[in-house]
């Protein structure tokens, strides 16, 4: 094996691990990706204030810029530091995943209706999403179920999301040591 490979297995372990960990902890892993996006609202922030400060020297900047820049930079620092912050942020997020996977739904549900009259279209893409409009409108209801779920039942779907994203990373640690052994180089 080139160092490459070996590189590669490496990582895919250790994901491999990281994911195990988080699905064995999918309370903790949750609460771990609020506390991500409190760091992603910082470092955006900061970016913000840099480009505000180059349109500045244009002469074309705007004071809400800086304005959403230092409310977005607020916001990520007390979800970094307050645990208080952090556990409003995941049940508010929740409870946004919630309302989109309904609208989603619904959405889906009424497109899938107006693919099915495409069926007549000469585009064979449209032809092939007309013939399978069932699928959608099914994918629709199920998405609108899981939000309604959802606001039924936060704290185990909660626990789902974390113990998916545990199995995602897990298939990614897997994935990338059989790349290792697949790559050429």
């Amino acid at each position: 094996m080139t160092g490459k490979k070996i590189c590669l297995f490496l990582l895919g372990l250790l994901t491999l691990i990281g994911g195990f960990y988080c699905a064995a902890t999918p309370g903790l892993t949750y609460l771990s990706m609020v506390w991500v996006i409190g760091f992603v609202m910082f470092f955006h922030a900061i970016e913000e204030i840099v480009t505000w400060s180059d349109m500045k020297a244009l002469g074309i900047a705007d004071g809400w810029t800086l304005a959403g820049a230092i409310i977005a930079m607020l916001c990520g620092l007390a979800i970094i530091i307050s645990g208080q912050a952090e556990l409003v942020t995941g049940a508010t997020l929740l409870y946004f995943l919630f309302v989109w996977l309904i609208a989603a739904g619904i959405t889906g549900i009424i497109s899938a209706f107006q693919m099915r009259k495409l069926g007549d279209s000469e585009l064979l893409g449209l032809q092939l999403l007309a013939k399978n409009w069932g699928w959608y409108v099914l994918l629709g209801v199920l998405m609108v179920f899981a939000g309604c779920f959802g606001f039924a039942h936060p704290i185990l779907t909660m626990l789902s999301i974390g113990f998916i994203v545990g199995v995602d990373i897990m298939v990614a640690g897997i994935n990338m040591m059989v790349r290792a052994f697949t790559v050429n180089a």
